[in-house]
């Protein structure tokens, strides 16, 4: 976050923000925590007065736009003030390994948060604004996210912007013994390519991956655990298959293949049936943003593309939508989860939305990640208004949100809901606590 920007400094020359926890940055971490540095509101009030821009630097700004949509007082231009725009931020930098972002790293921080928020009893509202096509069989939250159960604690995640990018595929294996092809395209070399199948629990399938020039690969078989590597001759792609069957979090047969120096052409992989019920699999690239422009499925399927993590069963999954004509935004991944859990829960505005950006200026940012950042802001109101006010203390849990979010919704008559696009309508927070009544 870019907190020397104005709309996060209060008229008295204080900053909005609690603490900043850089874990990029070396030096004094949060007690409990090993990495990064953690700053107070001390530390960037200091910072502000001596206008010292150097204790976290926000270099894509989407850290800044998004606090801004929750949180911004608007003080360069009030009508681009947050939906929360008195509420307080603590906010985290995320440390990448590898250059990407990793579950370790958010599970860290949204941990630190929480404890953060009890020590100063006050309720939070997580905005989590990445996502991943990997682990998209993660519905349940475990026992050790209990944390989230607490009242007056609350995840907002958008559900990714994978709905028209052809990085997933849906298909079915009939029978035992039957055979069904899954077609990659890539209309240029890539250097590396990973695609991850799910199976329906309890089904299981053998599989082989066959090149643009005909050459298969060895068998891969369905066991607890097992892996193949190997070389195609002529395109010299290296390859390597994974099976595990079943997962530890979802009891379904996953299968992995990573190929490195994929030459273009046409993939195929073959899925043998070995016990089939409903034979239906899910197969998923990398999210877009990580692929050459022409690496696509062949018959690629919008639905089924929410991101982990609000894939999550307990997160509030978000979808964006475009005020302008209150159609969904052609990216905004459709539901449901593989696990057949109805999602999005709302759809937000996600389209050309001004807010605040490093260098005391505003730009503009399209996605789920604003649309998420809008529910957050809002579900803060809700929980000022149910909690700390003390009018109805009762409802501040995150089921109780999420209903009152998909109550007050705005809704078309002519559409049926929940809508794997829509979910359960476009947040209408006034409608939501219309509800309350």
């Amino acid at each position: 976050i870019d907190y020397l920007h104005p709309d996060f400094i209060y008229p008295d020359g204080t900053s909005k923000i609690l603490y900043l926890w850089d874990q990029t940055k070396d030096g004094k971490p949060p007690k409990g925590y090993y990495i990064g540095t953690e700053y107070t509101n001390e530390d960037i009030n200091k910072a502000i007065r001596e206008k010292d821009a150097t204790l976290s630097v926000d270099e894509e700004g989407s850290g800044t736009m998004l606090s801004g949509i929750c949180a911004g007082l608007g003080n360069i231009n009030p009508d681009y003030a947050g939906v929360a725009n008195e509420a307080s931020l603590i906010v985290i930098k995320l440390k990448k390994y590898d250059g990407n972002y990793t579950n370790a790293s958010l599970s860290v921080a949204t941990e630190y948060a929480a404890k953060k928020a009890l020590e100063l009893n006050m309720p939070i509202v997580f905005n989590i604004s990445y996502g991943s096509n990997e682990l998209v069989a993660m519905t349940a939250l475990t026992l050790r996210d209990a944390v989230f159960f607490e009242r007056g604690i609350c995840i907002v995640s958008g559900v990714g912007n994978e709905g028209n990018t052809q990085t997933h595929t849906s298909g079915v294996v009939q029978f035992n013994g039957g055979e069904e092809y899954i077609e990659l395209e890539l209309s240029e070399d890539d250097p590396d390519v990973e695609i991850q199948i799910w199976m329906d629990r309890p089904d299981r399938v053998n599989c082989e991956v066959i090149s643009p020039t005909g050459e298969t690969s060895k068998l891969l078989q369905v066991s607890s655990y097992s892996f193949l590597t190997g070389l195609y001759d002529f395109e010299q792609t290296e390859y390597l298959l994974v099976t595990n069957y079943p997962t530890t979090f979802s009891g379904q047969q996953q299968i992995i293949i990573n190929l490195k120096n994929v030459k273009k052409g046409i993939w195929k992989i073959k899925l043998i049936g070995v016990d089939i019920n409903s034979g239906i699999y899910n197969a998923y690239l990398s999210n877009r943003v990580f692929l050459k422009p022409g690496t696509r499925f062949r018959e690629s399927n919008p639905e089924k593309t929410i991101n982990y993590p609000a894939t999550y069963e307990d997160v509030i999954s978000v979808g964006a939508y475009d005020t302008i004509n209150g159609t969904i935004w052609p990216t905004s991944s459709r539901g449901p989860t593989i696990d057949y859990i109805p999602a999005p829960d709302i759809v937000a505005p996600g389209v050309n939305i001004i807010a605040p950006y490093p260098g005391e200026k505003y730009a503009r940012i399209s996605g789920t990640a604003p649309a998420a950042a809008y529910v957050t802001g809002s579900l803060a109101l809700f929980l000022q208004y149910v909690l700390v006010e003390n009018r109805y203390p009762k409802k501040a849990f995150t089921q109780s949100m999420v209903t009152y979010l998909k109550a007050g919704a705005t809704r078309f008559d002519n559409t049926s809901y929940p809508n794997s696009a829509l979910g359960y309508g476009l947040l209408n927070i006034r409608g939501s606590f219309e509800q309350l009544k």
